[in-house]
Formats: structure tokens, C-alpha cells, sequence
């Protein structure tokens, strides 16, 4: 069936964040809620109206434990992660984090986006060059492992588009170049994992989504206080109890609405209703879920 709207498209996406919810729980996985998602269970105790993604962020530890349970798991829904991403039809999934992704739904953006909370050790000028180096590994993904044709769109800068043109007649050459330059990217990628991001939740610094630029080197706090749930849609969300010190630092006055105009989708409601989804009686279930009729 194809999505018709925008509200629908979200209410598959609760119902997604319903299925991540449960599923950490049983596996008794921590994470927590971020960025838009965590502001619309503090604003609204749901999805903001105009959010197109939901956004979670687990440690190293508990992502660890996530990818193990994924792997018994036999559903609609898979883990895609960094850097052996899933691809399809020339989508790509992102860059340095982790996708669940509904396999029963044509449009890559109906997904939920999965970070790491990175700890970065107690010597803060190691920290900072760590963060740079994560920003490094963002610019030469773009390269390699996440290569992929770029959008003309109308409401895009001319030049932008030009540059995007040009890239789309040269497609063919640059992809055989970003799959060589793949397998050794994969190599250093993973080896700055092992030797420069620390898994000791007692690290004085930590960070999260360096290479969007919005956080960089902080003290860690993120964990002081545990894990509580907010009320979400019509059920709970995990989320960091020191969640308000995360939100200052990331949107200043995180209760101000942004201005009228700037509360559209991202990308917009064409595209993310874009291509269709198979309904089965894992999704009905969910759905249900959600409404509060769990049988079906």
C-alpha cells in the first residue's frame, strides 16, 4: 500500500518506535531518545507535528547488546550500522551511526536513526582531536562508504545544483572510485573505533553526533542520573534523566518553537510519503499497539 500522507507516515513511524521501545526493553537494553525526538516527548509527549524521523542513542555497550539481539531476531524490521551499511536501489543509509530499518517499506527514510554516546577519556586535547578525527571519517564516508547520487532539487542554491549535475553525469566513475577507497576507509574506521573511543561510561568527556557540528567535546554528565521514561504517544520512551543538561547544550532554549515557517517536514512530506509499505500482522500488531487494541 502506498502511505497517503503525512500523518500516517507518522503513525507508522510510532509504531516503529513502539517495536525499538519494546524490543530494548526485553532485551534489557538501555537507550535513550535525542535531538527531535526527545523534544517532542518533552513538549508534547509525542512526535513534534512537522518531524519526519525519530532518533535514538545508545553507549557502545548497550549498541553492542542491540546488534546481538537483532541478530535472533527474525521480523520486518533489521539493524543496518556504520560502516557496513544496508544499500538499496542506489539509497544510501546514512553515515557514522546506525539505521533500523523497515525491509517491508520502499522509502529508506522510514527508519529510525541510532547514535552512539561516544566516551572520550579524562585528557580533554585528546578528546578534541578525537572529535576531529570522527569529523575527518564523516568527510571521507561522503567518499567512500556512503557515496551516492546527489538531489537537484528546486529549492537549492544554483550552485549546489550545477555541482550536483556534474556529479550525476560522472556518477559511473565516481562510484567505482568510493567502492575502492571502501574497503581500506572500513579498515581505519573501525580501528579509531578500538583504540580512540573509550567504553568506560566513567570517561570525564564524552560526545554525541560530532560530525553534525551541533555537540563537540563536553563533560560527561549524560548518565549521572540513569535512564527514566516519558510518556510518548500513547506509551513510553527511554530517556537520559540529566536530559535537560543535553538539551541546553545542544538547543539553548529547547521550549521555544522555532519560528511558523521553519515547522515544515525535513525532507519534505512528498518525499518522505514517497514509494509504498507492506502491511503484515507484525505492523497491524504494532498499530494496534499503539491505539491500545493489542489483539487483533
Amino acid at each position: 500500500m502506498k502511505i497517503k500522507n503525512f500523518s500516517e507516515f507518522q503513525q507508522i513511524l510510532r509504531a516503529m518506535t513502539y517495536f525499538v521501545d519494546d524490543f530494548c526493553r526485553n532485551n534489557g537494553i538501555n537507550y535513550t531518545v535525542i535531538d527531535g525526538t526527545l523534544l517532542g516527548a518533552v513538549r508534547g509527549s509525542d512526535i513534534i507535528p512537522w518531524d519526519g524521523d525519530v532518533d535514538i542513542a545508545l553507549t557502545h555497550t548497550e549498541f553492542e547488546k542491540l546488534k546481538k539481539a537483532f541478530e535472533s531476531y527474525n521480523g520486518r524490521y533489521c539493524l543496518s550500522y556504520f560502516p557496513d551499511h544496508f544499500y538499496k536501489k542506489g539509497k544510501y543509509y546514512g553515515l557514522i551511526h546506525a539505521r533500523i530499518i523497515d525491509k517491508k517499506a520502499t522509502n529508506p527514510m522510514l527508519c529510525i536513526d541510532v547514535f552512539t554516546i561516544d566516551f572520550l577519556g579524562d585528557d580533554y586535547q585528546k578528546a578534541l582531536r578525537t572529535v576531529e578525527e570522527y569529523k575527518r571519517f564523516d568527510r571521507e564516508a561522503e567518499k567512500s562508504i556512503s557515496f551516492h547520487l546527489p538531489p537537484i532539487r528546486k529549492n537549492k542554491p544554483f550552485m549546489v545544483n550545477c555541482r550536483n549535475l556534474i556529479i550525476a553525469v560522472l556518477y559511473p566513475c565516481f562510484w567505482l572510485l568510493s567502492k575502492m577507497l571502501t574497503p581500506k576507509f572500513k579498515k581505519n574506521y573501525s580501528q579509531f573505533i578500538k583504540d580512540k573511543i573509550s567504553f568506560d561510561e566513567s570517561s570525564k568527556f564524552y560526545t554525541i553526533e560530532p560530525y553534525f557540528g551541533r555537540f563537540g567535546v563536553e563533560e560527561n554528565d549524560i548518565l549521572k542520573n540513569g535512564y527514566i521514561d516519558l510518556p510518548f504517544s500513547t506509551f513510553k520512551v527511554m530517556a537520559v534523566a540529566n536530559y535537560e543538561t543535553y538539551l541546553k547544550k545542544t538547543y539553548g532554549n529547547y521550549m521555544q518553537l522555532p519560528p511558523p515557517e521553519k515547522r515544515v517536514p525535513y525532507p519534505s512530506e512528498k518525499e518522505l510519503t514517497n514509494g509504498k509499505i507492506e502491511m503484515d500482522d507484525e505492523l497491524n500488531y504494532l498499530l494496534n499497539c499503539i491505539k491500545g487494541e493489542k489483539d487483533i
